[in-house]
């Protein structure tokens, strides 16, 4: 099965420059030619293209999905070079790389031509971890969201029925106390629970 690019550069009509580009569609036309619905990362301007393919080269690669994987035998572009943390769609399904073996060895990245085996893992969903605090008691858990979803600072998110305030979260290189992140780029997400406790009440003593 031939491969479709999850994003690319290409140029955009409307900001007059090269910017990336996020594939919203994508068809093989023949042997020789990929038609893309294409969205520009910059301005949200979605336009067609349509390029020439390159001779294709067979690889093997293990999807894990969960606790389950598959072990196939598919085909990229000659002309790639692949990189631990790049994703791209094969079928209906979008893949992060997770490891490439090259030469008997693990590598960070390389081209095609000399991959060995591919690891990949579905990437449809994200696995965000969240720690939520009240009353100085923190419990954590783990939401299941979409790649794209955005996460703002100091705004409520709803869990399990109860709103909760984001007071911080923590990228993969850093943590930030203002702004927003896109679920992709989050390792957790700290939450404030600012119901009130419970009172205690005591038996009476008769």
């Amino acid at each position: 099965m031939n491969q479709i690019p999850q994003s690319m550069q290409a140029e955009c009509p409307d900001c007059d420059d090269e910017t990336l580009h996020k594939t919203l569609k994508g068809r093989f036309k023949g042997k020789k030619q990929l038609e893309l619905v294409l969205k520009c990362s910059k301005c949200g301007k979605i336009s067609e293209e349509t390029l020439e393919t390159v001779s294709q080269i067979p690889v093997r690669m293990i999807i894990s999905r969960g606790e389950v994987s598959q072990r196939i035998a598919t085909k990229f572009p000659a002309d790639w070079e692949l990189a631990v943390g790049d994703e791209f769609m094969h079928e209906d399904e979008r893949l992060l790389i997770k490891g490439i073996e090259s030469g008997g060895q693990r590598v960070e990245s390389c081209s095609v031509k000399q991959i060995q085996t591919l690891w990949t893992i579905n990437y449809d969903m994200a696995k965000i971890k969240v720690s939520i605090n009240r009353n100085d008691v923190t419990r954590s858990l783990e939401l299941e969201v979409d790649l794209d979803e955005v996460f703002e600072v100091e705004s409520e998110i709803e869990i399990d029925g109860v709103k909760v305030t984001i007071h911080s979260i923590k990228l993969k290189d850093k943590r930030i106390r203002r702004g927003t992140a896109t679920a992709r780029d989050i390792v957790r997400v700290y939450c404030t629970d600012k119901r009130p406790s419970r009172p205690k009440y005591r038996k009476k003593s008769r």
